[in-house]
């Protein structure tokens, strides 16, 4: 495992434990000044924490914890069984995902809500705050984003330098893993020759001798 995907998965746990505490934190609170007091409504993801209207204005809270830390719970995962198996990587990407999701979600959640007091035509203007566990949210599923990409460690070909031959040929070479496919098309197979069967050594021939010449 190189270091680029190394911290790439060490980038998903804390993006998932980001996630996890976000849930716990206040996600929006609804305050107004009412003859001089000051009601106030603020929750979680999971349950109403002060609610000084006593259930007038009708609000609960934003219902994000459960796919956010599903979320979670499928980052880590990835990251856990990445090590046997490699496949498993795609978690991180899906389960940042989601997470991206379920962010947005949450904002959304907080504008409806200032768009539904803003129905209300009260005499009284209600002051809406995100809570920092949108916050922290938002903050996750932009560090669950990157992690997740690092954590892939896509392949990436490398081009160096043109190679100009003496007939002014340009020729690019292009590195990378020799079991990916060419990038031109498919491989030249070359089909192997046939082995030469092997000839007999001649034996060597006797020097024969001159022949004398007859003077007359």
């Amino acid at each position: 495992m190189t270091t680029r995907r190394v911290f790439g998965a060490v980038l998903v746990f804390v993006a998932a434990g980001l996630a996890v505490a976000a849930t716990f934190l206040s996600a929006y609170s609804v305050q107004v000044e009412l003859q001089g007091r000051t009601l106030r409504y603020e929750a979680s993801s999971w349950v109403t924490e002060r609610d000084d209207f006593r259930g007038a204005l009708m609000l609960a809270p934003l219902d994000y914890g459960e796919p956010a830390v599903g979320a979670a719970l499928v980052m880590a995962l990835s990251v856990v069984l990445a090590f046997r198996m490699p496949a498993a990587r795609v978690g991180s990407l899906l389960g940042a995902g989601v997470l991206a999701g379920v962010a947005w979600t949450a904002i959304a959640g907080v504008q409806g809500t200032i768009d539904k007091l803003r129905e209300l035509e009260a005499p009284v203007p209600f002051d809406v705050e995100q809570g920092d566990g949108v916050t922290v949210l938002v903050v996750a599923a932009g560090v669950g984003v990157v992690s997740a990409v690092l954590h892939q460690e896509l392949p990436r070909r490398v081009v160096s330098e043109p190679i100009v031959t003496e007939g002014g040929a340009v020729i690019h070479q292009i590195e990378g893993d020799e079991s990916e496919t060419p990038p031109y098309g498919f491989p030249v197979i070359v089909e192997p020759q046939e082995p030469q069967e092997p000839q007999e050594p001649q034996e060597p021939q006797e020097p024969r001798e001159p022949k004398e010449q007859k003077s007359d």
